[in-house]
């Protein structure tokens, strides 16, 4: 990951504008100020950005540096994960020219909140203890999801006997992840710091916003939107039920929203929503012709999700199918653009 060099004063509204706000932001740095100096004479600054909050977070670091002439810039990098998730963190690195003087430490220059879910579907294997002459990192990393992903790295911080930060290293990109497949990983320290290198922490991965489709189990596949800032495990088509099904678990401790879309297929479509077994009231289901739109509130903690009629008529219990259909009539007539289930 290459730093971008950014005149100051170019700088200098950025940097005054969002610093404030940045102190109340739930980031917290680790063991940021470690340096060596590679093979190509280029310094390099190491360290860890963690999330302590509940919402998922890109950010930018940033470090001031000055040529020999006194003329002031900033360099700019990314953590190698792009979305830092609540309780994770990312390792990140700073590589400066040696024309370069650095003035102080790294610190976050921004934080954007990335409306995204955390999809736990895949599963690394591997061991903490470096590995070989080389001292690498390696193991495998599965897909245990519904869906295929894509550009897949695994990141890790490099640390010696005495837990000292040496590096932050990096994976080969593995391309593509097809449901149920595993592929090895192999992420080595720069050779500059090999030889005292002992063990790996922090390992993650990062990988490019996934194509959300879930197979039906007929060749046939569903395409859907999910958005939540929340954990997501076990997506699935159950065809028994005609359901898509998942497990939720909001960041925020207090709760939060989840919005779900997918196709509709048919004008008359019926959709239901289903919360740890029972129909739920805490859900909006909305229709526009094309696509159905079904909003709802994540109670704190772990829950299983079902929604079901994606495809066909859900087969619902008579008497949810009633209950159903008793809430439709009273929404519509107070309101008939929206309804809890129709």
């Amino acid at each position: 990951m290459r730093a971008l060099v950014l005149p100051a004063l170019a700088l200098l509204l950025l940097l005054f504008g969002p610093l404030g706000a940045f102190a109340e932001e739930p980031i917290e740095l680790e063991n940021s100020d470690h340096t060596f100096v590679d093979l190509e004479d280029l310094t390099n600054i190491v360290g860890v950005v963690n999330n302590r909050g509940h919402e998922p977070i890109g950010v930018t670091m940033a470090l001031e540096v000055s040529d020999s002439a006194g003329a002031n810039s900033t360099l700019v990098v990314e953590p190698y994960g792009s979305v830092i998730f609540p309780g994770k963190g990312a390792p990140f690195k700073f590589r400066v020219q040696d024309d370069l003087t650095v003035k102080g430490k790294p610190y976050v220059l921004k934080v954007e909140q990335v409306n995204q879910p955390f999809y736990d579907s895949l599963v690394l294997n591997y061991t903490n203890m470096a590995v070989g002459e080389g001292k690498v990192l390696t193991g495998t990393v599965k897909n245990t999801g519904s869906f295929e992903v894509r550009n897949v790295v695994i990141y890790a911080s490099v640390h010696n006997e005495d837990m000292v930060n040496l590096d932050s290293a990096i994976s080969n990109v593995i391309p593509s992840l097809a449901p149920g497949q595993e592929a090895a990983f192999t992420a080595a320290p720069d050779p500059a710091v090999k030889a005292g290198v002992y063990y790996y922490s922090c390992a993650g991965f990062d990988l490019e916003a996934p194509i959300t489709t879930i197979p039906t189990g007929d060749g046939k596949f569903i395409a859907y939107d999910l958005e939540a800032l929340a954990k997501i495990s076990s997506m699935r088509y159950d065809n028994s039920t005609d359901s898509i099904v998942f497990g939720i678990k909001h960041y925020n401790p207090a709760g939060g929203q989840a919005a779900l879309k997918f196709p509709q297929l048919y004008q008359n479509q019926t959709v239901g929503v289903m919360m740890d077994g029972e129909l739920y009231d805490g859900a909006s289901v909305m229709m526009d012709g094309k696509t159905v739109h079904v909003d709802m509130f994540v109670p704190p903690g772990d829950h299983d999700v079902m929604v079901q009629g994606v495809r066909v008529m859900p087969e619902f219990p008579f008497a949810i199918l009633g209950l159903a259909a008793a809430i439709s009539a009273t929404i519509a007539a107070a309101r008939k653009a929206a309804f809890k289930v129709s």
